[in-house]
């Protein structure tokens, strides 16, 4: 498997209105709600995308999650197979202006949520 770069995080906080004002004002972000979802926002600009996510959860550290651009999921599934890691999903992200993504999900050892994705 061959990362070609860092892809996006999601950060969790404790108030999305919060972030979406923060995010706004400081970077010039684009920051809009997924959908219904009033709870997850999508931050972008022409050069950056990610999510973030609001919860009332005071664990919410392992929630967060690193996302490497691949050029081929299936190579990175074939690894993934390859090296017994079995506990994997995958999923589609179409709700960016020009940044979407097929993607793959696991942990890490130490329950660190790793994910790459390929643009579609």
């Amino acid at each position: 498997m061959e990362l070609q770069t860092i892809d996006h995080i999601c950060l969790w906080v404790c108030s999305a209105s919060k972030a979406k004002d923060y995010y706004e004002k400081l970077f010039g972000f684009s920051c809009h709600f997924r959908g219904d979802d009033f709870s997850t926002l999508v931050v972008e600009s022409g050069s950056v995308h990610f999510f973030i996510k609001e919860t009332d959860d005071a664990n919410f550290l392992d929630k967060q999650h690193l996302s490497f651009k691949v050029s081929s999921l299936d190579d990175v599934i074939h690894r993934l197979q390859a090296l017994g890691i079995s506990n994997y999903e995958v999923g589609e992200v179409d709700c960016f202006s020009d940044s979407n993504y097929r993607w793959c999900e696991w942990r890490d050892p130490d329950g660190i949520r790793l994910e790459c994705v390929e643009r579609i």
